[in-house]
C-alpha cells in the first residue's frame, strides 16, 4: 500500500489538481489523503477532472450508458475501448480520499503499525498517541518530521510550500516517507521510520 499525502490547498485547486495528478497518475500511489479541512475543494477537483475527461456527455453513470449504446451501434471497437479507458480514469479518482470530519481520524494499519491521519494533531488525545505509530496531519506553516521516542510527527504542510509525500512500507518492515515537490516532480528527501512497535494501551 502507497499513501500519498496532501496538505491543505488554502482555496488554491488549481495547485490541488496538480498535486494530485502528480501523486495518482505519475507515481501511481493506491490512494491519496487530502489533509486539509476543506472537503468542498477536493470535490470540486474530482467533477472538474472527471468533467474534462468525459467530455460534454459528463461522468454520470446514465451519460457513460447512453455514449456505450451510440457508439455500440456507431462506432468501432476503437471508439468502445477509448470509452472504457475514460471511465476507468475517472473512476481512479475514487483514490482521492478526504479526512472524516473531526473528532474522528482516519487509520491505516501497515503490519503491527498504525498510522493515524487528522487535519489538526491538537484534536487527538492520549491514547490516540500511544497507540500510534505514526500521526500524519496537515495543519502546519512547512513540511516537518518529528520523532519522540517510538512515535513520528508528520505533516507535507501546505501545497503552496511545494511539498507532497509518500508513504509507503519500507524493505525492513519499517515505513518510510518519500516527499516531492509537486511542481517540478522532483524527489525532496526520504525518512525511514524504524520498524518498532508502539506500545499498545488496552483499556478493562
Amino acid at each position: 500500500m502507497r499513501i500519498g499525502l496532501l496538505g491543505p490547498a488554502d482555496g488554491n485547486l488549481t495547485l490541488l489538481r496538480e498535486a494530485a495528478e502528480f501523486l495518482l497518475r505519475d507515481c501511481g500511489v493506491d490512494q491519496a489523503v487530502y489533509l486539509g479541512a476543506d472537503d468542498e475543494a477536493v470535490e470540486q477537483v474530482v467533477e472538474r477532472w472527471a468533467q474534462q475527461v468525459m467530455g460534454h456527455g459528463g461522468a454520470g453513470e446514465e451519460a457513460f450508458l447512453n455514449e456505450a449504446a451510440k457508439l455500440a451501434i456507431s462506432s468501432d471497437g476503437a471508439g468502445i475501448r477509448a470509452l472504457l479507458a475514460r471511465d476507468a480514469e475517472v473512476r481512479r479518482l475514487t483514490a482521492l480520499r478526504c479526512l472524516p470530519p473531526p473528532p474522528a481520524r482516519a487509520v491505516e494499519v501497515f503490519d503491527d503499525k498504525v498510522v493515524l491521519f487528522v487535519h489538526d494533531k491538537s484534536l487527538l488525545d492520549e491514547e490516540d498517541i500511544a497507540n500510534a505509530f505514526l500521526v500524519v496531519y496537515g495543519r502546519g506553516k512547512a513540511c516537518a518530521l518529528n520523532r519522540f521516542g517510538p512515535r513520528t510527527f508528520f505533516t507535507p504542510g501546505p501545497l503552496k510550500a511545494a511539498r507532497i509525500a509518500i508513504l509507503e512500507p519500507a524493505p525492513d518492515g519499517g515505513l518510510a516517507i518519500a516527499q516531492y515537490n509537486p511542481e517540478t516532480g522532483e524527489p525532496a528527501g526520504r525518512d525511514v521510520l524504524a520498524a518498532r512497535q508502539a506500545r499498545l494501551v488496552v483499556q478493562s
